[in-house]
């Protein structure tokens, strides 16, 4: 170990230079404060043995400078003094100081205390080794998360389905890298389109996992997932399956997990672009909200329970029908947003959501989502949801 003394007399820092050098250390010696704090600056030492009083710079103003000074390793400082009194030590104390010995110095109390120092730096030497050890992993999962997340995006709608009576808009917010909602809409045939939004229990990984899972299982595309089209036995073609139907396959799929409890929410719906029908199913989800052309906006409650929470018990999904009328707006929602809480700890809530969607008929449809975003970031003053939000929208236009 590298030692730096600082110390003006001259006997007393030959002294301490002989019986260092002679216990296996690398010793540098100062005349005095100026000089060993200019030694300092050009060299790292892990210990510092000054003097309490020299001239010029004494030891307490050295041990600041050293102190002020951002290095990696710790500099372990041990201050000589033939002062006592209490208010002194504290001095010390307050400067920096980790050890005092008294003038003339024993040397075997004066090992004892190297030794302690040395155990002191050694551990905090291991210490930085594995921060540094840590925070590669840091930046290696940091980058895995940033790469999961891109997977997880492209999952999302690249494009709106090509209609000519109706509008599509979606927003899409994870409160992490990761998020447990999840959206999409599709072709599912010539007359129907295809929609839902679900949110997984809890954050993180696990929940991200989940969601991807369920976004690659309910897919328009017969060739990779049976959930949302199916081929007849014997027959041609193919049948959308109905909305029940898949809440209740995904239950039976899915039973809610007793180690972690994890289970998701969802609405699936099968919309008809040409009579404006909407056929849906909702699973433990926050009720869409249909603002009509003309008239207040209202949400639909459907009591349900989530996907996972009771299988094995017959059918327990019971899909719903809404006629939608030219100028109508439908908004599905994960409960992110309606539980987003003030400074107060007042949740948005759904009637605030609904006053917030009348306010934005008359612009277009990703405006509204874009005014809500704000209201919710007004709402939480800019501290967001602390959950992921999700939003999905669809209007017939007029």
């Amino acid at each position: 170990m590298k030692i730096l003394i600082a110390e003006d007399e001259k006997v007393s820092r030959k002294l301490l230079e002989n019986r260092l050098n002679k216990w296996g250390f690398s010793v540098t010696t100062a005349a005095d404060g100026l000089q060993a704090w200019e030694i300092f600056q050009r060299e790292h030492f892990p210990m510092v043995i000054s003097d309490w009083m020299m001239p010029g710079l004494d030891g307490l103003e050295l041990i600041r400078r050293i102190r002020s000074i951002a290095r990696p390793g710790y500099v372990y400082t041990i201050l000589l003094t033939a002062r006592s009194e209490k208010e002194d030590i504290l001095a010390g104390m307050d400067s920096g100081a980790d050890d005092f010995m008294a003038k003339p110095f024993d040397k075997d109390e004066l090992l004892a205390r190297i030794k302690v120092g040395c155990r002191i730096t050694d551990l905090e030497k291991d210490l930085a080794q594995r921060n540094l050890q840590l925070e590669k992993i840091n930046q290696r999962m940091r980058r895995d998360l940033q790469a999961a997340a891109k997977i997880q995006q492209s999952l999302l709608p690249t494009q709106m389905p090509e209609c000519e009576k109706f509008d599509f808009a979606w927003k899409y917010v994870p409160c992490d890298e990761l998020a447990g909602d999840t959206l999409n809409l599709f072709r599912l045939d010539e007359d129907h389109i295809g929609l839902y939004l679900l949110d997984v229990s809890g954050h993180g990984v696990a929940a991200a996992l989940l969601s991807v899972n369920l976004s690659r299982i309910i897919n328009p595309n017969p060739e990779q997932s049976d959930l949302l089209k199916e081929k007849p036995a014997g027959a041609p073609g193919y049948r959308l399956v109905r909305p029940e139907e898949v809440a209740e396959r995904l239950n039976q799929r899915f039973p809610l997990d007793s180690t972690n409890e994890q289970y998701f929410t969802l609405q699936y719906g099968q919309l008809n672009i040409r009579s404006g029908e909407l056929v849906f199913v909702s699973a433990g989800h926050p009720p869409m909200i249909h603002l009509p052309a003309a008239g207040p906006g209202r949400p639909l409650q459907v009591r349900s329970l989530p996907i996972g929470f009771l299988v094995g018990a017959g059918k327990i999904y019971h899909e719903q029908t809404l006629k939608l009328q030219k100028g109508d707006r439908l908004y599905l929602y994960s409960d992110g947003i309606i539980e987003a809480l003030n400074q107060q700890r007042d949740q948005f809530g759904v009637g605030r959501l609904i006053e917030t969607l009348e306010e934005s008929r008359n612009i277009s449809l990703p405006e509204s989502l874009e005014k809500l975003s704000e209201e919710i970031n007004f709402w939480t003053s800019g501290q967001g949801c602390g959950d992921d939000f999700s939003l999905l929208a669809l209007e017939f236009k007029i």
